[in-house]
């Protein structure tokens, strides 16, 4: 009787790990220089010196592999803790999306995504699951002014978070990262003026 090893994955073998870093950030590339259209199998293969043998040994397809890109360049949020009351809770929100919106290139690949999404129901998708996370964390944490008598009832998430990452992203979407952090200072001092409590 024989017995077969199993295959190794990228947590067994550092190279597995390099090849698909290198596909990912191959194909990452050609999508913000070029859309959607660009990132095909050779294209990504030519880019990153993965052969494509390779490329399909990691994915099945390249619409699998364009769901992973996004997985991957979608910034990882941790829950955001409630325990230490309203404020503090907005504050370490927006502070989440200045990091991310401040990050070199972030601008260019959500551009990019937002494209992709208009493509690939699959992503369209995750990108909505990730968007529907997002409000319901700040429902919470609306919800957690109210109970504080922070802020009046009947605000939403869907008003409250345009509201504050509007300004933000225009002012990255500007080439201005080096600034969203003083944009959302100012924007969210505001917000929190407009109710004293």
């Amino acid at each position: 009787m024989t017995t077969t090893s199993p295959t190794p994955t990228a947590a067994d073998d550092p190279r597995i790990a390099r090849s698909r870093a290198k596909v990912l950030a191959a194909a990452t590339e050609l999508l913000v220089e070029a859309g959607p259209r660009a990132v095909t199998a050779d294209a990504i293969c030519e880019r990153s010196g993965v052969a494509k043998s390779t490329l399909y040994r990691h994915w099945n397809s390249i619409n699998e592999l364009l769901v992973d890109m996004m997985r991957t360049n979608l910034p990882v949020t941790s829950t955001i803790d409630l325990s230490a009351g309203f404020e503090v809770a907005l504050r370490d929100y927006v502070g989440r999306a200045v990091v991310a919106l401040s990050a070199p290139g972030w601008v260019r690949i959500l551009s990019a995504l937002l494209e992709l999404r208009q493509h690939n129901p699959e992503i369209a998708q995750l990108m909505q699951a990730d968007f529907d996370d997002k409000m319901s964390t700040m429902a919470s944490i609306l919800e957690l002014g109210v109970a504080e008598g922070r802020l009046p009832a009947g605000l939403t998430a869907e008003l409250v978070t345009p509201t504050l990452s509007g300004p933000m992203v225009l002012t990255a979407l500007n080439g201005e990262e080096d600034r969203v952090a003083e944009v959302a200072d100012f924007v969210l001092g505001r917000f929190l003026a407009s109710y004293p409590g």
